[in-house]
């Protein structure tokens, strides 16, 4: 029987821009409390702008947010924090800072961040003469699902852009891989083009996860300290133009 209906889909390409970081570096540094602070210091109301946009609306996208939260210690000690999402706690910990170091807590909400969140980051230390100066936030798309049907052939991860891309202060950023179709074992480990023969992309994973946040370190923080960078921090690799042909196989 001959087929009316072509096979694969006209080529498309799903462009995800994102704004800039929301960064803020105080002026004054602010001396950390030597108990956990009644109302944290870093605190966030994730806002639209706050979000990517895409260039056409994707099947399936979820968020994960990264906030940042870095200071110094003269005398060398322990700093503590506690994340919180929406009032309630989502994660502790504590890291061995230097003495004259800068320390910068990588915080990672995933995978469900919405607009009217609050997203919290409380800090203290067992010294007097520690402080906090920095913080900032990004919101970073995982598991999207371009559009129907699905699988797409190919599916050619054209741009990966490193983010959050943060500027203020004297940064320093290592960038972690970004996942493709995970159940499958395939990922990419550098800010290179990608190219897939064909990728189906799961409900659950969508064509890409990223990795701080979702596959990794969810709900979670980690410290980094440094004598001279500040912030300090983790990052993604995040996909942002892919160009694709869905493949109608009903």
């Amino acid at each position: 029987m001959t087929r009316l209906t072509p096979l694969f889909t006209s080529l498309k390409t799903l462009e995800i821009t994102y704004p800039s970081a929301d960064e803020t570096l105080l002026a004054t540094p602010v001396t950390l409390p030597t108990s956990e602070p009644a109302s944290p210091q870093i605190s966030y109301t994730v806002q639209q702008s706050h979000f990517p946009s895409f260039s056409f609306p994707p099947l399936q996208k979820r968020h994960i947010a990264l906030l940042y939260g870095a200071g110094k210690f003269t005398t060398a000690g322990t700093v503590y924090w506690r994340m919180k999402k929406n009032g309630g706690s989502v994660h502790t910990g504590s890291a061995s800072v230097g003495a004259n170091t800068f320390y910068t807590i990588s915080c990672f909400f995933g995978v469900d961040v919405a607009v009217g969140d609050v997203l919290e980051l409380a800090l203290w230390s067992n010294q007097t003469d520690s402080n906090w100066d920095y913080k900032a936030l990004q919101v970073l798309a995982t598991r999207v699902i371009p559009f129907k049907p699905r699988p797409y052939k190919p599916c050619n991860f054209a741009v990966v852009s490193a983010l959050p891309n943060l500027t203020l202060g004297n940064p320093n950023a290592y960038t972690r891989v970004y996942y493709i179709i995970p159940e499958q074992g395939i990922y990419s480990e550098a800010s290179l083009p990608f190219n897939c023969r064909v990728l189906h992309g799961g409900d659950a994973s969508g064509i890409f996860q990223l990795s701080y946040g979702d596959r990794d370190y969810v709900n979670q923080g980690v410290c980094w300290t440094s004598a001279t960078n500040r912030p300090n921090y983790y990052r993604n690799h995040v996909p942002t133009k892919i160009v694709m042909r869905g493949v109608r196989i009903d």
